[in-house]
């Protein structure tokens, strides 16, 4: 009887992990279809701009972490007076390229107003940084958009899924046969049989 348990919830995961992949194809699709609406000349591409800023920051949080003095709190941070001043001066930071201040103010923030605009401590920093940048760069503007990532992880991750719902239908297969081969086997406990 758990066998079957056991089973049954393997077939279950497969079929959740199906879904899965093909919620990942249509996302995937969806990054197409708008990559060729990107050709639109009314529309405004930030996604280089973007990408760039997002790598830089990663860089930027790399070197944060490694740095002792940070770790210690040696830096000092001007303590913001409102929301509005600090997302302007954490601008002004992106805009000269003071990354690693950016990184340090949203922290202070986020010390400051939680769960506000600046997320909490558990949402990660850079993408923070650069939904705020987007926001401020496109405000008031319209057709403006911007994809962080590369399609080729797209693609990786999407071969990989399929790879693996493979494995899982191989193995669930395998399981049934199993099952099957149980069901027909004679009972050891029985002796021989007379005629």
């Amino acid at each position: 009887m758990e066998s079957l348990a056991q089973l049954e919830l393997c077939q279950r995961l497969y079929k959740l992990h199906f879904q899965l992949l093909l919620l990942f194809q249509s996302y995937c699709k969806l990054i197409g279809q708008v990559h060729e609406v990107s050709s639109t000349p009314e529309l405004l591409n930030m996604s280089r701009e973007l990408s760039d800023l997002k790598k830089h920051l990663k860089e930027a949080t790399a070197a944060i972490a490694a740095d002792p003095l940070y770790a210690e709190g040696a830096w000092s941070e001007p303590s913001f007076t409102s929301t509005e001043a600090a997302i302007q001066s954490m601008l002004e930071c992106l805009k000269n390229n003071e990354l690693g201040k950016a990184l340090r103010q949203i922290r202070e923030c986020r010390s400051l107003w939680p769960n506000d605009i600046f997320g909490s401590s558990s949402d990660d920093e850079v993408q923070t940084l650069l939904n705020i940048y987007f926001r401020h760069q496109t405000l008031g503007q319209t057709g403006t958009y911007a994809l962080v990532g590369s399609n080729q992880s797209l693609t990786e991750i999407c071969t990989k899924l399929m790879e693996l719902n493979m494995e899982i239908r191989d193995m669930i297969r395998r399981a049934q046969s199993y099952r099957v081969l149980t069901t027909f086997l004679p009972d050891s406990s029985v002796s021989g049989t007379s005629l």
